[in-house]
């Protein structure tokens, strides 16, 4: 007998499962070729993946700042240098600033100093004839704690002040300011007992009293109970109070610490003292 033909309906069904099943087969395959070859297979070649597998390689460390120049911070971007900054620096500003006319000079010269300021690497010196006109720059780079101001003229008071600088070009607050008055007295080192009292020591502190309230924003030049004249004015008691007052009044304008007298009391006869007192003081 021969053997009985499957109708073609059945066969045609059972073919069509095998090649379903094929067909999936293949499908997995050529999907798992595809996410492999995505990563590691031939495709790893392309542009796109040369950027993907870029975002994981490790950048090369950026090198060590210059020695000659450690007060930089170097600011890198895919492993290039791409900025430099000065790291956070605060400089405080200059400590207990001091201004004082140095004694038997002609021309007269000022003696500015400070206290030092941590980080500092220079510092900036400024001046002024008023505290309502701005500051001139007399020196901008004093490397220690002192500058000598050679430029003063003569029965001119100035006022003073510091800042500190960094290596970086950072800069403090500016230091408190002080007054000096650039002048040369007469009998600048008065002895007791063997220099006579002059008119001229006190014609010039008054010189050098109006020449620090013109330093202020408000006061005008002093008006004087009793012109002094040599050989005829007898010096007073009253005559030291006067300067002592208007001189007063002009570092209390300019929030300057008091003058000290330690002579206090003033009798009839005037002391070595009372004159020295004022001048160290305008000085």
């Amino acid at each position: 007998m021969g053997k009985k033909k499957m109708p073609s309906k059945h066969r045609s069904a059972s073919h069509s499962k095998r090649r379903t099943r094929y067909i999936s087969a293949g499908v997995v395959t050529l999907v798992s070729t595809l996410v492999l070859g995505t990563i590691v297979g031939p495709l790893s070649n392309t542009l796109g993946a040369r950027r993907f597998r870029g975002l994981f390689v490790t950048a090369p460390p950026p090198p060590l700042p210059p020695p000659t120049n450690p007060s930089k911070e170097y600011i890198y971007a895919g492993g290039r240098l791409v900025a430099t900054e000065e790291p956070g620096v605060t400089l405080l500003a200059p400590a207990s600033l001091v201004a004082t006319t140095m004694s038997n000079l002609q021309p007269s010269q000022v003696q500015i100093s400070w206290s030092a300021t941590a980080g500092a690497d220079h510092y900036e010196v400024e001046r002024t004839t008023n505290v309502n006109t701005a500051y001139t720059q007399v020196s901008s780079n004093v490397s220690g704690t002192s500058f000598t101001d050679t430029t003063v003229s003569s029965v001119t008071a100035y006022l003073y002040r510091v800042r500190a600088v960094s290596a970086g070009g950072s800069v403090s607050p500016f230091s408190n300011i002080d007054l000096a008055t650039a002048i040369s007295f007469t009998d600048d080192t008065l002895q007791v007992g063997t220099t006579l009292v002059k008119a001229e020591h006190f014609t010039q502190l008054r010189q050098a009293v109006n020449a620090a309230r013109a330093t202020t924003s408000n006061l005008a030049q002093a008006t004087w109970a009793e012109t002094i004249t040599a050989n005829s004015t007898t010096i007073k008691a009253s005559h030291v109070t006067e300067l002592r007052n208007k001189l007063d009044e002009a570092r209390s304008s300019l929030v300057l610490t008091p003058c000290s007298y330690t002579a206090v009391s003033i009798g009839a006869l005037i002391q070595k003292a009372h004159v020295d007192e004022l001048r160290v003081c305008v000085k």
